[in-house]
């Protein structure tokens, strides 16, 4: 009997193009309705997958069901495969940056600044690199004070008051500056970015005569992105890298830069940017790779939509503010330490004060060990009740102590990560801003200020915390707070991330990944069994294995820190992960063991 089917391909093609359509819409559904997937199916989940597969069998004739049954297996296991190549943690460096430059950046940037010279700035670049680790050292960071921001002086100057409280000195030996690179360039209307990748290897000692128990020491090479501002109506371009002399009138800038760069002599702010390039951020790889770089293009099409803020304000940049964000933050973390709130007065609301108050009141006494500020990225701006709203997203990791009876015991087994969203918020018909609050300056007439009890400026008795001059704090809340405020207020947005794209930014098997590798360091020791879990788990998930040594080295370096999503479901997924890494021997170390309920109770984690 012959058979009555005749091949169409006309036929076979519209079949092949309904089923990578309904393979997509399976695809956006299962992605929708969850907090993100194990990434271990290509095509949607496991039972999309099946249902799919069922009915092709079943409503279409034969050959046609198996053909096309055949085709989506095949297209499932590439666009899995594919999928997991293309994981953010695989653009991550390893322990050697890049050789490759960025020419086409480079050629561009010259173009509009043809005086500008590569080796010239690279030369600035290894200046800056070499003083400011001996300005770390010796706790005196006055001697590079002219040249680096106010938010990124906050985030050395927080650090020192960590130390001293704890009695630390940080000792570095060996320092070896191995390869630079300028990666990228950008601009941003007011400035001009550059980041440069920094390839070095060094000795790093924590030592503590008080509390020896917090001592470390660290022999490693370190991959970091160094990012330098300059504005780009500069014209001077004058070098004050090799000169401690101010840019304007050649008065001696050796001492006394404070929290304040400003010289004594004709009151010139030396690291305006208006002079030189200055040094406005440093973040680990895994930090600029990941969350950092996709926040940034984030931040770079919001600064298209902000056109009246910029217009209202000359001095407006997303760099401007999230220079701010990070001063203001982590002068908020010292005052919450020190549990006084005088610190933070002058530039804060009044509401968001009383909210301060209370939670300093309540919070057990603590110390920072580490305190690191990963990133400050403008992520949204509104308009209501006459106050133009920034939203900047901050990433904070840490590790806390506990001092009881003259003894240091240490509150979090290994560095912790914690994502927080802040508000600022300036009048829609604010003055001129002549000075920064968090620099202790007064934004009305530019006063130095020195009594931070006072949130009156003593020269032109202007309110500091009014919103009236400079952008002022109003609220740090948490993701999940975020969401409720972002929900409520939708329609006042000018621009916008939707808060649940950055839970997107690392997939669950990312965060998970990078906790096992944080879990099997947590010790401080590798065992045969925890690196073959590793290789397998790296394999599996598609992890690309040059990167794998290069992030193992930064665990057991106390480089990477525990990462979250805020997804409850999410994070009780990663928790599973981790605990079924910390058995993988057959037995969980004491340190494993801690770690993995100072995460549940940090986080929130409810396991059924």
């Amino acid at each position: 009997m012959k058979s009555r089917f005749c091949f169409n391909p006309k036929q076979f093609q519209k079949i092949i193009l309904f089923i990578i359509f309904f393979s997509m819409c399976l695809n956006v559904f299962a992605r929708m309705g969850g907090g993100g997937g194990d990434g271990d199916i290509g095509v949607g989940d496991g039972d999309g997958l099946i249902e799919l597969i069922l009915y092709l069998l079943f409503m279409l004739p034969e050959p046609y069901n198996y053909l096309s049954v055949t085709t989506i297996i095949i297209g499932a296991i590439i666009f899995g495969k594919l999928k997991k190549q293309g994981s953010i943690l695989n653009k991550i460096d390893s322990s050697k940056i890049p050789s490759k430059q960025d020419e086409k950046g480079i050629r561009v940037f010259k173009e509009r600044h043809p005086d500008f010279e590569t080796n010239l700035f690279l030369e600035k670049v290894t200046k800056a690199f070499y003083d400011i680790q001996s300005a770390w050292t010796e706790k005196n960071i006055s001697k590079v004070r002219r040249y680096i921001t106010d938010g990124m002086y906050q985030r050395v100057n927080t650090q020192f008051k960590m130390m001293e409280i704890l009695g630390q000195r940080n000792i570095i030996e060996k320092l070896s500056l191995k390869n630079l690179i300028i990666d990228k360039i950008e601009s941003d209307g007011v400035f001009d970015i550059i980041h440069v990748g920094v390839y070095a290897s060094v000795k790093d000692s924590f030592i503590s005569e008080k509390y020896p128990n917090l001592n470390s020491v660290y022999w490693e090479e370190f991959v970091e992105y160094w990012t330098f501002i300059r504005k780009n109506s500069s014209k001077s371009n004058k070098d004050i890298y090799s000169t401690y002399n101010c840019p304007n009138c050649g008065g001696d800038l050796s001492s006394n830069m404070g929290d304040l760069s400003k010289c004594p002599y004709c009151g010139t702010i030396t690291n305006s940017g208006e002079y030189d390039w200055v040094l406005s951020e440093i973040t680990q790889a895994d930090d600029y790779r990941t969350i950092g770089t996709r926040l940034s293009d984030f931040s770079n099409t919001l600064i298209n939509k902000l056109k009246e803020i910029a217009e209202a304000d000359s001095d407006f940049a997303p760099q401007i503010i999230e220079d701010k964000a990070s001063n203001g933050y982590l002068q908020i973390e010292t005052a919450r330490v020190l549990k006084n709130i005088n610190y933070v007065k002058r530039f804060v609301s009044d509401s968001f004060l009383k909210k301060l108050e209370k939670t300093f009141k309540k919070e057990e006494y603590f110390v920072y060990n580490r305190i690191y500020l990963n990133h400050a990225t403008l992520i949204g701006a509104l308009q209501k009740d006459n106050k133009n709203i920034l939203v900047v997203s901050l990433k904070l990791s840490f590790q806390k102590v506990r001092i009881e009876n003259s003894q240091a015991k240490i509150m979090d087994p290994v560095v912790i990560s914690k994502n927080e969203i802040m508000l600022l918020e300036r009048d829609v018909d604010a003055n001129p801003n002549n000075g920064s609050i968090y620099a202790y300056q007064c934004p009305s007439c530019g006063g130095t200020l020195t009594d931070t009890t006072n949130i009156n400026c003593p020269y032109c008795g202007a309110t500091l915390n009014s919103s009236k001059y400079d952008w002022i704090i109003s609220d740090i809340m948490s993701e999940t707070e975020y969401l409720k405020y972002f929900n409520s207020n939708e329609n006042y947005f000018i621009s916008n991330v939707n808060p649940k794209k950055l839970d997107k930014i690392l997939t669950v098997r990312d965060y998970a990944f990078n906790n096992v590798l944080v879990m099997i360091a947590a010790d401080g020791i590798l065992e045969k069994e925890e690196i073959n879990f590793v290789n397998k788990l790296a394999s599996k998930w598609g992890y690309s294995k040059s990167k794998i040594q290069g992030m193992i080295e930064m665990a057991m370096s106390n480089k990477l820190s525990i990462k979250m999503p805020g997804d409850s479901i999410s994070r009780e997924k990663i928790f599973k992960m981790m605990e079924k890494a910390a058995s993988i021997d057959d037995k969980i170390s004491t340190e494993e063991a801690d770690l993995l309920e100072k995460i549940k109770a940090e986080y929130r984690i409810k396991i059924k």
